[in-house]
């Protein structure tokens, strides 16, 4: 499960700040009482750049918008808290990509950063609007040390289209970065850092097994890695049972600038979403087009879902009226032979 709630808005005071903080802390804590986390998420180098994200979480309103910051385009995806929405994963018009993901085990708590400190939420959504690299995000970041808010562990995945990525972690003394070695980087739910070197069956924690699976399926089609084996990384990784199941799957195309949706593990019906036109419309699986623009008030699931249902209904009675035409032509046929 991932957070942001410094994506959703800019506060000015204090106590707007703290009043945020404390609300999504109170969710955390049902959140986590409940046993649930997950969320995956990778970056792969191979004949095409490409992205992904599973975003697992309980039932609640899933929004995909597209806003204008300071590096251009971003788009965004994000769910309903309650009073806001939290973004959790994004990337902007120049094809970097971040995911901010649930992080177990917590450290570097802090209840208010010093001058030298930054909640690593923070890094997350403000890499996005500011930022054009991941190199960029590195000197944004500078000699700050990242920390947590109490109950809020988080730890966010970079990407960028010129090959360099990274998971970045508030380590118990220091930030921790750990840099793609390879071709790919996959990020869970585990400490990233606290891996590294290791074998990939030593690897334990928190998402361990999604990350193997994970690891085995890009390692294995890595020479031709395309958007459909990204897809299929997410249906192998996605949650199906459980409180925190799958809402939404995204795969991101940082050269075209372009992100496929598939919502609640339905990967059958695929739309795309545009940096350039600032769009979404159906890609694939669907009877009819549609096309709908995408600004900073965003587009909810449900109402891409409505499309798709009904879509699929309407291709039943097409195809139950096509079948009827054709029985009562042979039914027709059949009573003008009859002597």
């Amino acid at each position: 499960m991932v957070f942001s709630t410094y994506a959703s808005f800019r506060y000015t005071g204090a106590m707007k700040r703290y009043v945020v903080l404390l609300s999504v802390c109170l969710i955390l804590v049902g959140i986590i009482v409940e046993g649930g986390l997950a969320c995956t998420s990778f970056a792969v180098y191979s004949s095409k750049t490409l992205y992904g994200m599973n975003f697992d979480y309980p039932p609640n309103e899933i929004r995909f918008s597209i806003e204008e910051h300071e590096a251009g385009a971003v788009f965004i995806g994000s769910f309903w808290m309650g009073e806001h929405y939290g973004r959790t994963v994004g990337m902007n018009e120049h094809g970097l990509f971040s995911s901010d993901q649930m992080v177990f085990p917590l450290r570097a708590d802090v209840e208010e950063p010093a001058e030298d400190e930054v909640y690593i939420w923070d890094a997350f959504y403000s890499g996005l609007q500011e930022c054009t690299a991941v190199d960029e995000v590195v000197d944004w970041i500078g000699d700050r040390r990242l920390v947590q808010y109490p109950t809020l562990p988080l730890h966010n995945l970079y990407a960028d289209p010129g090959g360099n990525a990274m998971v970045v972690e508030a380590g118990a003394s220091a930030n921790v970065i750990t840099e793609i070695n390879g071709p790919f980087l996959i990020m869970t739910n585990f400490h990233n850092g606290d891996f590294q070197g290791m074998e990939l069956g030593d690897i334990r924690g928190d998402g361990a097994g999604r990350y193997r699976t994970a690891y085995a399926y890009i390692d294995e089609h890595l020479e031709d890695f395309n958007i459909d084996h990204a897809f299929e990384v997410l249906r192998q990784t996605a949650q199906t049972s459980g409180d925190f199941k799958t809402r939404y799957s995204l795969v991101f195309d940082p050269e075209a600038r372009e992100v496929y949706i598939a919502l609640e593990r339905d990967y059958d019906h695929i739309w795309r979403a545009s940096l350039d036109t600032r769009t979404i419309e159906t890609f694939a699986g669907f009877t009819q087009g549609k096309i709908l623009p995408l600004d900073d008030e965003g587009v909810v699931a449900p109402m891409l879902q409505a499309f798709a249902a009904e879509k699929t209904d309407r291709g039943w009675i097409l195809s139950l009226l096509i079948l009827g035409g054709i029985l009562a032509i042979a039914a027709i046929m059949l009573l003008l032979r009859a002597p």
